[in-house]
């Protein structure tokens, strides 16, 4: 029996049991006896409440929360959560002083009005979740306090609040502007897809501009247009912190795409923009030519942004012109201060001359000292042999190349299985499956160079910046 099992202490790290008509009011009594020590992930997704109307959660409830010392990942979507049982889970999380970094996904809970009161009355104390998922919950104009709520949260850094704005958009999205224009934010991604925002979205559009925390934006299928996407524009010329957006489901036309690349020749930091599929078929239909120049230069711009990570390390280095710190101005002002004091002395006896002799030492290793952190750095950068981890990420690079063969090798001999079975008699000739088989791996080869340089020059950059 489940229940008998998860009681026991155990060492299971991974729980997934999403859409079994678990009751949870039962399983966290289980929960909480045997699983708070190394539970890492914890997925009850689509399973109920008890149908009895309880006016309070089982004591286990919020004792297991309050008492987990690992968990990282909680997904509770689709579960009918009730009021106090979502009190209880915060209220616990809040108590919890063990478990950092959480992952809290309570979307598509029909939380409505009562729900975004005990999300606004609780979120900002529950400082051991660094994302959370509150999409499709039905909380209208009640989501504007919530979201005020949560930016006084500071260790969330991901939000997710897709298809939560059916009315009252521009008051919930004056509350967002409002939150990522603070000096403290640290919200580092920002989920918004499906709520056909339109026009209300272009506030934030252009709080972007001067945003220094978020790094991800989901704004797709808000309708947005071109007038959105100039805006868009706008803000990625100044914005330097942006490296993902996903911005498909907009109705953005050629013109918009447009306005995007030109913003892109001088925006050196974003990354990522998923192919707009959507967006870009009924423009392919209208200029398949200009479509493809503009993709493609606008995936170029963003190739050009990842790989000049590599020439950034060039940079990284101090510089001696750059390490008169506030410290070590401090210690001008002293060695100026000794030498003044060691005019005054002069020859006065053989004591005093050793004190001298003494400071004037000091004072010359303190001049030695400017330099020495350059020196540190030299010796760390101009080393005889190569990196341990250079190597290690070339043999990488050469493991991830043959699974990359591999998979390839296995996907082609599937496809081909499945056109056999559509198409019999055509390929009943081996020779033409051979045929198709040698053409499918030459337009399919991945090089060995090209997966070494994606190890080195991206992962393997940050990794070498880091250690320098």
């Amino acid at each position: 029996h489940l229940h008998n099992l998860l009681s026991q202490a155990n060492a299971l790290q991974y729980i997934d049991i999403s859409s079994t008509d678990v009751i949870l009011e039962n399983l966290f009594g289980a929960l909480v006896k045997g699983c708070t020590t190394n539970l890492v992930h914890l997925n009850v997704a689509r399973n109920p409440f008890s149908s009895k109307k309880s006016k309070e959660a089982p004591i286990s409830f919020k004792q297991f929360f309050s008492t987990t010392l690992n968990l990282k990942y909680l997904n509770m979507s689709h579960c009918k959560l009730p009021q106090e049982a979502l009190k209880n889970l915060l209220l616990g999380l809040a108590c919890n002083e063990f478990t950092k970094e959480m992952n809290l996904d309570i979307s598509n809970n029909g939380l409505g009005s009562q729900g975004a009161h005990v999300l606004e009355s609780c979120v900002h104390g529950v400082r051991c979740i660094s994302s959370l998922d509150i999409s499709d919950n039905n909380m209208d104009s009640d989501l504007c306090n919530v979201v005020l709520a949560i930016s006084k949260n500071k260790s969330l850094k991901h939000l997710n609040m897709g298809r939560s704005m059916k009315k009252h958009m521009s008051l919930i999205m004056d509350a967002v502007v409002q939150v990522i224009q603070e000096d403290d934010c640290i919200l580092q991604s920002l989920i918004i897809p499906d709520c056909r925002l339109r026009s209300d979205l272009f506030n934030l559009l252009n709080a972007l501009g001067d945003n220094k925390s978020l790094e991800v934006l989901d704004i797709s299928g808000n309708l947005i247009g071109d007038s959105g996407a100039r805006l868009l524009a706008k803000a990625l010329q100044i914005n330097g912190k942006l490296r993902t957006i996903v911005l498909d489901r907009n109705n953005i036309t050629l013109q918009g795409y447009n306005d995007i690349a030109y913003a892109l020749e001088s925006n050196r930091t974003l990354q990522y923009i998923p192919f707009p599929i959507f967006d870009v078929t009924p423009c392919m239909k209208a200029s398949a030519e200009r479509t493809d120049i503009l993709m493609r230069k606008i995936q170029d711009q963003l190739n050009r942004n990842v790989c000049s990570k590599k020439q950034s390390t060039k940079h990284t280095s101090l510089q001696p012109g750059f390490l008169l710190t506030s410290k070590q101005q401090a210690l001008d002002r002293l060695v100026s201060q000794t030498q003044e004091a060691i005019k005054s002395f002069g020859n006065d006896t053989i004591s005093s001359n050793n004190d001298i002799n003494h400071a004037n030492d000091v004072i010359q290793d303190a001049e030695n000292c400017k330099q020495l952190l350059v020196r540190l750095q030299e010796v760390a950068q101009h080393r005889n042999d190569k990196h341990p981890v250079e190597e290690k990420l070339q043999q990488v690079s050469k493991e991830i190349f043959n699974s990359v063969c591999d998979s390839i090798q296995v996907i082609i001999d599937k496809m081909l299985k499945t056109c056999k079975e559509q198409c019999p008699y055509v390929l009943r000739n081996e020779q033409t499956v051979t045929e198709i088989k040698s053409e499918c791996k030459k337009k399919k080869q991945i090089p060995l160079d090209y997966v070494t340089s994606c190890v080195k020059h991206q992962a393997g950059v940050d990794i070498m910046n880091r250690l320098r």
